[in-house]
């Protein structure tokens, strides 16, 4: 994407399927074969750009604190992070790279609320070999997280007594971030996605991989019915359902029981049929299919109704593409 007088304008768009053993857990288990699918995108949508922006996810490699400390300035703190993070971060402190944004003064008298994010070293080093072995220049590593939070600030309003559930569903991974009058006041990741549901259709109707993740979103195929397709995908739900469900749990149990009025749904969850109105049944939340293209100035040359079917898998790219080099 490109910013023209405080708009951001389209430029290339490509999307490429990895099998599901390349990445497991956020870790990249064949280097060999996702650097080979980052050339081919890279070839097949003529991007000449080399700086990249990229993300992490995943409890075992980022761990996000919002904590409240005593009032100081940002170079202040930034001499102090390590002593201040020690506290809250589970991972040995030399192990990780740090991060922190301070989101303003908390209740208590001189105090603020700062969020702090560690990313261990080696699965960022493991991300950053990659994109470079592909011919790529990472300058930003950002958290799937945050990215998802750029993406809806670009994309809408915020609302400023409203709690916003921004829920990616990704193949192997459920990334959740709640926003409260459009700040970041809960984030979690969990190692179950969409790949459960590709799953339950491949055991059920013995088909490849490839015309699972095509059923699942077109809903049936010659020789399976719709109703068995709409079956198998509401009992694969309730695992993804359940896991959302704690993780909403979790964050009224920590915040006085504060409701959410709303989920934006990313990620491939938002294409699979009758995935939307099952979530909004069983959580009692109203849910909204992402639209990170929203704000965007698309140029003619665009295939609209392509983008309209895979708008919602490209919100955490979309986040990444907004991020600037030294912004924060």
């Amino acid at each position: 994407m490109k910013e023209v007088k405080g708009k951001y304008h389209l430029e290339r768009l490509g999307i490429t399927t990895l099998e599901p053993e390349l990445i497991v857990d956020g870790s990249i288990l064949d280097s060999s074969r996702v650097i080979e699918a980052i050339r081919g995108l890279i070839t097949k949508t003529n991007i000449r750009i080399k700086d990249v922006a990229l993300s992490l996810s995943g409890h075992s490699s980022v761990i996000i604190k919002r904590v409240s400390i005593p009032q100081m300035s940002e170079d202040e703190l930034s001499e102090s992070i390590k002593f201040e993070a020690e506290q809250y971060i589970p991972f040995d402190i030399e192990d990780v790279n740090l991060d922190f944004q301070i989101l303003g003064l908390a209740e208590k008298e001189n105090m603020m609320d700062v969020i702090i994010v560690a990313a261990k070293k080696d699965k960022i080093n493991e991300y950053v070999t990659v994109a470079k072995e592909a011919g790529l220049s990472p300058v930003i590593v950002d958290v799937d997280a945050f990215a998802l939070e750029n993406m809806y600030e670009l994309n809408y309003e915020v609302k400023p007594d409203e709690n916003v559930a921004l829920v990616n569903i990704g193949a192997s991974m459920i990334n959740i971030n709640i926003l409260k009058g459009g700040v970041s006041v809960f984030t979690r990741d969990s190692a179950v996605g969409g790949n459960l549901h590709t799953e339950a259709l491949q055991k059920e109707f013995t088909i490849t991989y490839a015309n699972a993740e095509k059923l699942k979103q077109e809903g049936s195929m010659e020789g399976i019915s719709k109703e068995d397709v709409t079956a198998v995908l509401s009992a694969a739900s309730d695992d993804i359902i359940t896991e959302i469900s704690r993780s909403f749990d979790y964050f009224r149990d920590t915040t006085n029981y504060e409701n959410i009025n709303e989920i934006v749904l990313c990620g491939g969850g938002a294409l699979t049929g009758g995935f939307v109105p099952i979530l909004s049944e069983r959580s009692g939340i109203n849910v909204k299919i992402a639209g990170p293209l929203k704000n965007i100035h698309i140029p003619e040359s665009f295939d609209k109704e392509y983008l309209s079917k895979v708008e919602p898998l490209v919100s955490v790219a979309v986040g990444l593409a907004a991020r600037r080099l030294g912004d924060k």
